[in-house]
């Protein structure tokens, strides 16, 4: 099993915890994976190729 380190916690200058600074992490954190997933989910796009559509289009 690995061991943890919890990283220093970033407080204000009167010993409270600094959560203005966790909340825009947290933020930022959930943008970035809704980004991704909404990335994943769109579909491929693919290359127009004038030349196959002109073909295409003229035998019929």
């Amino acid at each position: 099993m690995q061991k943890y380190e919890t990283p220093e916690i970033k407080r204000h200058p009167d010993g409270s915890i600094d959560t203005a600074h966790y909340m825009k992490i947290g933020r930022q954190e959930r943008a970035d994976q809704a980004r991704k997933l909404a990335k994943a989910a769109m579909p491929k796009r693919r290359t127009f190729s004038l030349l196959s559509w002109f073909l295409r289009t003229s035998v019929t």
